[in-house]
């Protein structure tokens, strides 16, 4: 996945990243060794002073072990935690990550997720290729423009409804470093393939800390993109292992890491970006209708339901 880690450290620049300068922020890039490895020669110069590149030998399946290194990496007090390095980011993140550390150092930010393409066509379609969604990214110009990647994408599985009701999970989360320490960092329980739910149980763990401001960026996002990932590429095994990781998660869990809280919505909402404004309030609106009256609380999580929404 070369050049999906290309484009998402091209997304984390400071000539891509909007008003902030490269001391403003560090990227730490972690790769487990493998046959296809990214291994720049010189990664500072390429994309930045700001940028540092560590290549680990592991023999772990998970992931895990190679967050908790780059835990050890950083030298802020203040971390965003992207574990998939297929995930571009939209040009106001960090700007607003920043403003919202201003407003509480206690501050947990949450980038809602997306997929590149119209739908989630490689849960679907075996064909859809990685050539194809490459050359729509071209298309969209989005180096000049990181808001065009609204143009291109569809929400996530995982929130398919959009930010304004709870979001099950999410892959570009910032907290402070002791925040993550609070939490253990990335619980080294998360064995399986892909480091199985650890997503799920970072973000969760994160939001559930007592006295923290909880925001959401809707005018932001985190674009995947297909690279034959452990629970975005299309396999007949894939329902299989996903419920392996849901076991692995109530053994460690169990049935607790509810979210009930609402977030605080913060930072303007681009042009090409408006549409998923529309869908977010629409479904948010049947939500709150089937809800009723209210005394009831409009952010119960309800990851384990089935509803028509």
């Amino acid at each position: 996945m070369k050049q999906q880690l290309h484009n998402t450290l091209c997304s984390l620049k400071s000539t891509y990243q909007r008003n902030v300068d490269p001391d403003d922020y560090e990227v730490i890039v972690v790769e487990n060794s493998s046959d296809d490895n990214f291994a720049p020669t010189d990664v500072s110069k390429e994309y930045g002073s700001n940028f540092r590149y560590f290549l680990r030998q592991e023999t772990s399946q998970s992931p895990v072990p190679a967050v908790n290194f780059a835990f050890e990496q950083c030298q802020g007090q203040y971390i965003g935690l992207i574990i998939d390095g297929a995930r571009m980011l939209s040009p106001g993140v960090i700007h607003y990550v920043k403003m919202a550390t201003q407003v509480s150092v206690n501050s947990i930010v949450a980038v809602p997720g997306y997929h590149i393409g119209e739908s989630e066509h490689h849960l679907t379609e075996p064909g859809y290729s990685v050539e194809f969604e490459q050359n729509l990214l071209k298309q969209a110009e989005w180096q000049e423009n990181g808001y065009r990647l609204f143009k291109v994408s569809t929400f996530s599985g995982a929130n398919a409804r959009g930010y304004l009701q709870p979001m099950m999970e999410c892959n570009c989360i910032f907290a402070s470093k002791i925040n993550f320490d609070t939490i253990g960092r990335a619980d080294t329980r998360f064995t399986l393939r892909g480091g199985g739910s650890i997503n799920l149980h970072i973000y969760r763990s994160l939001i559930n800390i007592p006295d923290t401001q909880f925001f959401v960026l809707p005018g932001e996002g985190s674009f995947h993109q297909y690279h034959g990932g452990v629970t975005t590429s299309h396999s007949t095994d894939r329902e299989k292992e996903l419920a392996s990781f849901n076991s692995q998660l109530k053994s460690i869990w169990g049935n607790s890491g509810t979210i009930r809280r609402n977030p605080i919505m913060l930072g303007s909402i681009d042009a090409n970006a408006l549409n998923f404004l529309e869908q977010s309030a629409h479904t948010a609106q049947k939500r709150a209708a089937r809800l009723g009256d209210d005394s009831q609380i409009l952010w119960p999580d309800d990851y384990h339901q089935i509803t028509s929404e």
